[in-house]
């Protein structure tokens, strides 16, 4: 086989120098042609995942869409002013959406006239593309989406100085009484719900001296008329200590006098209002709110301690007798007979808004001196009822005058009805408008809040209503 011996020993150097019989071991265990399988099965792997991952955002892009409509189409329906079917507004949003697929069932829930809460089901689903590979051809799920509003009961006092000052010029050049007129209408407009108009009211409490609360509720109250031009009962300290209405028939009528100048222009003679300026009692109609906004006349004093007092005792759940009766003799809606609402009834705001443009004054009275006047108020001759119909107190003299009660005695009187109507819940905003130092500080101190005071200046009494007038709608609404 081997010509030579050179040829043999050749043969034999390459046979024991081969790799193979050299490293057996090696060989065996070389897996470079397995990575290639291995490789796939990752590339498969991850292919799948990200595909479920794609899946899963497509599903969740679906839902929010669905859960997007879903809570817009709820809110909407439940809005009370929605008067329509609800149920019927809510397909609506979905087939707006091209949603309507995915809407299972809706449920409308009306608990009162002035609430409603509307439930939607909903079940998003998308047809997966790579899941499927695993078994799995539909991804969905129930969700819920749900909205309830309601318009809370409004009852507000509306407090508002109609003191001789208010005849001055504010810083804008307009009257201040005029201003008022107009920014206090303003305010009705805003707070009256048009969509739900029973369950707002307004009392207007206008006071001057002190507070006339018309003829009809003065007679209701007890009180005994002494003379016709006015009828403000007269408020002893003591009543600065509850909210109920007063015990008018144990107190004095006010008598009719001026204690300081007037100006015809815009006062009309009395340290109480007359009746075209007594109280409005729980109203919500809004051309008779204005009207009576328009035709508010001026007169003399600044009893703001007397005006907070009536403001209170007209959200005092004990004077809800007066309203009844009130409403049986058409002077207020029927609607409203069983107002006001107690102190603590969760469907019920109660608000003040308390408006002045100086600060509290002493009390003044005429002097009863050896029974010139008898009683206060009542006058022996033709002749000393004319001396107070037309000469004011301060030109007469002290002879002629007496004081009741001092300004700081009067403050803390204020202070103590502004207590009483925060401590029962009571929202009290106030508004200084032009006031001095002691005026802002008298409204500052009263309101529930210092962010619920407003300092005003001229134009600034517009702002100042439209921002109470905003805060109470959201305090009304509850979503």
């Amino acid at each position: 086989m081997f010509h030579t011996k050179f040829q043999r020993h050749r043969f034999l150097n390459i046979l024991t120098s081969n790799k193979i019989t050299r490293h057996p071991a090696r060989f065996a265990r070389h897996e470079s042609g397995a990575m290639i399988i291995f490789g796939l099965f990752v590339f498969v792997a991850i292919l799948l995942v990200s595909g479920i991952v794609v899946d899963f955002m497509r599903y969740e892009s679906n839902r929010i869409r669905v859960q997007s409509t879903a809570d817009r189409a709820t809110i909407a329906a439940a809005t009370l002013r929605e008067s329509g079917d609800r149920a019927a507004l809510v397909q609506e949003y979905f087939d707006v959406a091209g949603l309507s697929d995915y809407l299972v069932a809706v449920e409308v829930t009306e608990d009162a006239m002035n609430s409603a809460t509307v439930r939607v089901t909903t079940q998003p689903s998308v047809n997966t593309l790579f899941m499927r590979w695993v078994g799995v051809d539909e991804l969905t799920s129930s969700e819920g989406s749900a909205a309830r509003e309601e318009v809370t009961n409004i009852e507000i006092s509306l407090v508002l100085d109609i003191s001789g000052s208010m005849r001055w010029l504010d810083s804008g050049g307009m009257p201040r009484i005029t201003r008022l007129r107009s920014s206090a209408q303003q305010f009705v407009s805003a707070v009256l719900n048009e969509d739900a108009p029973d369950v707002t009211t307004i009392s207007i409490i206008p006071y001057a001296g002190t507070v006339n609360p018309g003829q009809e509720v003065f007679s209701l109250l007890g009180g005994t008329a002494w003379h016709a031009y006015s009828h403000c009962p007269d408020l002893p300290r003591s009543v600065f200590q509850n909210t109920s209405l007063p015990d008018v028939g144990s107190m004095p009528q006010a008598p009719h006098f001026m204690n300081w100048a007037t100006d015809w222009a815009w006062l009309d003679w009395g340290w109480c209002p007359n009746e075209a300026n007594s109280i409005l009692y729980h109203s919500s109609n809004e051309a008779e709110l204005h009207n009576f906004l328009t035709n508010l006349r001026l007169h003399d004093g600044t009893g703001t301690h007397y005006g907070m007092r009536w403001g209170i005792s007209l959200l005092d759940p004990s004077s809800q007798w007066l309203t009844a009766t009130l409403a049986q003799q058409n002077a207020v809606p029927s609607v409203h007979k069983d107002r006001p609402a107690a102190w603590d009834d969760p469907d019920t705001l109660k608000v003040v808004v308390l408006m002045t443009d100086g600060n509290i004054t002493d009390q003044f009275r005429p002097r009863r001196g050896n029974n010139v006047f008898g009683r206060d108020g009542v006058y022996p001759t033709e002749a000393e009822q004319e001396i107070l119909n037309t000469t004011h107190l301060d030109a007469l003299g002290d002879s002629w005058r007496r004081h009741v009660s001092t300004l700081n005695e009067n403050r803390l009187d204020f202070y103590s009805a502004c207590n009483l109507a925060k401590d029962n819940g009571v929202i009290v905003y106030t508004i200084a408008f032009e006031t001095n130092s002691a005026g802002q500080t008298e409204m500052r101190n009263c309101a529930s809040s210092p962010a619920l005071f407003f300092n005003a200046q001229g134009l600034d009494l517009d702002t100042a209503f439209r921002a109470i007038a905003t805060s109470i709608q959201s305090l009304r609404l509850i979503q």
